[in-house]
């Protein structure tokens, strides 16, 4: 499931729940990804998401609880 609020997306599924907010408060805009589980975030600028798009799948699994 996919919830649009005016300057947030929630998205939650089984397994987790995150929320999706643009942080501007620094010199560019980044992606701020909030677990709602346990309150933890990370910012992402758009070279770190790009950076993304380059992972396997075995790469991101690291990252898995």
């Amino acid at each position: 499931m996919t919830k649009r609020l005016d300057s947030e997306w929630i998205i939650v599924n089984e397994f987790a729940q995150v929320r999706l907010t643009v942080d501007t408060n620094g010199n560019d805009p980044r992606l701020c990804i909030e677990d709602l589980a346990t309150g933890r975030r990370i910012y992402l600028d758009a070279f770190g998401l790009a950076g993304l798009t380059t992972a396997t799948p075995e790469e991101l699994a690291r990252y898995m609880d």
